[in-house]
């Protein structure tokens, strides 16, 4: 059965108001959901109202909180206080980063579970950005066979991106993401209040996700960040495209849950994005290669012809206006092969053979003549756009 994904505004002025409880706002069991509201979490009242409606099917034994060491010092105790009340609530921090993002650190969270004895009742809190978000969903989907959980993303690309659509997984030494599943979260609350304490780097993350957004679904996304001057600080533009990306995350993964066709355009610019992580043993930060997967990735599109000219242009001019000078250039891009090695650890790759998403215009990307979205690329086309992006970083 296909996925139905809601993307459900809750005013808080409703969860407060005294009206009967039938007012508040009720969700059918096979719908994961999402939650944007400015201050979501200003009130236990609220918080606890929200809950009721999202655990209508069984209440929780308890909480627990999966976070890193970063959330923990600034949000940690609030939100632990907010579900409180509710039911017992603990807490589990891990180290800030990517290289939390392992089964080691997967089976430490799980022996704490043990622990603290959370059972099948029990729902997991994912408070975090994409590290904390992946690895508790994984935790998430093979403890006791799978437990229920919420996703609290705390970031912009975690808003806008990876709390959204069930999957989940760990890095391993040969590629990122190579392990993991596809488990809907019960829900995803937004609260873009979190966003006022997030450093510029964490910024510059989430903008990535949101061009690509623009570039494979929504011209109007892209031309809105076109309009910007800057991209070092949060503003009302990027508050208010926080909603239409999460739409047309949820528009896809409705429609191909676990990745058959559509959902792999998702993945523009990701295929190198990833290679970049992997090799550089994931130094640079998720957003900035993913904008620098794009630049490689729309320019093969070029050279096969899929790009139109004038909108390949556009991309590459906002990219490059949007990346930080000082971490590109201190990217490495020099070790060709172990760069391509680790393209072809892909997900999306198809009998040895390297398979991309690639737009044909802003917003729309190509679909092949028999309906598929993944297009065979060339491996030495691969290795050109990785001469390309050295010559123009």
């Amino acid at each position: 059965m296909a996925l139905h994904i809601k993307v459900e505004i809750v005013n808080p002025n409703d969860l407060l108001s005294g009206v009967p409880s039938s007012s508040t706002p009720q969700f059918s069991a096979d719908t994961s959901k999402i939650i944007i509201q400015d201050s979501l979490f200003s009130s236990s009242k609220k918080t606890a109202r929200l809950l009721q409606s999202l655990l209508m099917e069984k209440e929780p034994t308890s909480f627990v909180i999966i976070t890193d060491s970063r959330v923990r010092r600034l949000y940690g105790q609030k939100i632990r206080e907010l579900f409180a009340p509710i039911a017992t609530t603990d807490l589990i921090a891990i180290p800030q980063g990517e290289r939390s993002k392992t089964l080691d650190c997967c089976s430490e969270i799980l022996l704490q579970l043990s622990k603290l004895k959370f059972d099948k009742n029990g729902v997991l809190v994912l408070l975090g950005g994409g590290v904390v978000g992946d690895l508790g969903g994984f935790v998430a989907s093979i403890y006791k066979r799978g437990v229920r959980y919420v996703q609290v993303p705390t970031t912009l690309l975690a808003q806008v991106d990876s709390s959204i659509g069930g999957k989940t997984g760990v890095d391993m030494p040969w590629g990122k993401n190579q392990v993991g599943t596809i488990y809907q979260p019960l829900a995803v609350l937004i609260d873009p209040r979190f966003l006022d304490t997030l450093p510029e780097r964490d910024i510059l993350n989430g903008i990535g996700e949101m061009v690509k957004y623009g570039i494979i679904a929504n011209e109007r996304i892209f031309t809105s960040l076109q309009r910007k001057s800057e991209f070092h600080s949060l503003s009302k533009t990027l508050i208010d495209l926080i909603e239409p990306c999460c739409k047309i995350k949820a528009r896809i993964v409705t429609e191909d849950e676990f990745e058959q066709n559509v959902r792999s355009i998702l993945n523009y610019g990701h295929t190198v994005a990833h290679a970049i992580e992997a090799s550089s043993n994931f130094r640079p930060n998720h957003g900035i290669s993913v904008l620098i997967g794009m630049l490689c990735e729309g320019w093969i599109a070029r050279q096969l012809g899929i790009f139109e000219k004038e909108d390949f242009e556009r991309e590459e001019k906002l990219i490059l206006r949007i990346l930080p000078r000082r971490k590109t250039k201190a990217l490495s891009l020099k070790e060709t092969t172990k760069f391509v090695n680790f393209a072809f650890a892909d997900k999306k790759n198809i009998g040895g053979k390297l398979m991309m998403s690639l737009p044909e215009r802003i917003g729309r990307m190509h679909r092949t003549s028999e309906g598929s979205y993944k297009i065979e690329v060339p491996e030495s086309l691969l290795k050109d756009a990785i001469v390309r992006l050295q010559s123009i970083l």
